[in-house]
Formats: C-alpha cells, structure tokens, sequence
C-alpha cells in the first residue's frame, strides 16, 4: 500500500508522466479510440499490464495531455478524466477521436519508498520494532507527504541524469522543502493492537532523504 496514487502527483505537475518518463514505469502503450471518459485501446490487455484506478494515461494526437484513470471496465476498457476534484465521483469528459497513441505509466517504485519511510517514521514500519499488527488508523494523512516526498525524488533523479541539471535541482529543492515542512505538520493515529482504534499518535518529525 502506498499513501498517495499517481493521480496525486498529476495535480501537482499536470505534465510530469510525459516530461518525467524515463524515471517511470511503462505498463502499456499503443493507440486506441477515446469516446467522452471511454477509452478502447486495439491491442493489449489493461488486466495483462496491471492497470488500475488511480494511475496515469498519456494521450497523443488530437487529444494531448496527462489523464487520470478513473476504472478499468475490462482487458480493452478504461474510463478517464479531465482533472479536478471529484473525477472519483462523476468523471469529465474528455473528448472523442481515434487512432490515438497511448501511453500508462506509474511511479509506484518512489511512491512506495516514500511510504515506506513514512511508516518507519511513524513507528509501524517492519524495522520499526511495533507489534505486527500496528497499523496507521489516518492514512489520508499521509497523503500530501508522500506526494511532496515522491516528486523530490523524482526530480532528483531526473536532475542527476540530465546534462543541464538546474531547473531540476531547483524543483527537487522545492519539493524537498515542501515535504519537509508538510511532515512537521502530520500527525499520525496508530492502532497499536489491530482493534481498529488509535491507541497511540505521533507527530512526525524530519526524515533524512538521500537523492537518488
């Protein structure tokens, strides 16, 4: 489990599962018919490529931008949305046209060890020590961490392999900032015994990162 989705990383960096591409993972890509939040890919499985909810595709052709997946409805079947607050609930149309290039990415590798830092932080990690049932009864607290800390990372991956490394390393900077700050702001509730309650809570503090 990790504490934010792709779709969290879209709302900060509309473009970043175009300009970020080579620090991503690419489940799928080929081209397909996109019809309103519908989209039918020619070939492939989406099931086969372990595309989910919560993940990114990237349009090209006539309909060109980053979109969040809303659900797969088959191997062949995928609703979207253009992007804003309750896409979760109603999804936005996003156009129609065919013979579009596709592409889905995820960054689930940097979103899981930011979640994994985040639990060790908290007390719950596997190396933490807590009883094996602890668990983190608030993680839609961990959201905004996990997002800030995954595109620092991100950012300084792309800024170490980039010949012209600046505007990256400033954004790394930035996130790194921001996620600093968003953590000292967190408090999390721990059930400590697996009743479903929070016997415990602890405001997290700073966590070392090492640029990747």
């Amino acid at each position: 489990m990790t504490f934010c989705t792709d779709i969290d990383l879209l709302y900060w960096e509309p473009d970043l599962f175009r300009s970020a591409a080579f620090a991503s993972q690419l489940l799928l890509a080929g081209s397909g018919t996109l019809s309103g939040t519908t989209f039918t890919i020619d070939a492939g499985s989406l099931l086969e490529a372990h595309v989910a909810a919560g993940q990114v595709i990237v349009l090209g052709g006539a309909i060109d931008g980053c979109y969040p997946i809303v659900a797969v409805n088959s191997a062949t079947e995928l609703s979207l949305s253009v992007l804003y607050e309750g896409l979760d609930v109603l999804p936005g149309p996003v156009g129609s046209a065919a013979g579009l290039s596709f592409a889905i990415r995820t960054f689930w590798p940097q979103r899981k060890l930011v979640s994994d830092m985040l639990r060790l932080a908290a007390g719950v990690g596997l190396e933490s020590g807590a009883p094996g049932e602890a668990a983190i009864a608030n993680p839609e607290a961990l959201r905004r961490p996990c997002a800030l800390g995954t595109l620092h990372l991100i950012h300084s991956a792309m800024a170490a392999a980039s010949s012209e490394p600046g505007r990256l390393a400033i954004r790394a900077e930035l996130y790194e900032r921001l996620y600093r700050r968003s953590l000292m702001r967190t408090r999390v509730e721990i059930d400590v015994n697996g009743d479903g309650l929070a016997e415990r809570v602890r405001h997290l503090g700073l966590i070392e990162m090492a640029r990747a």
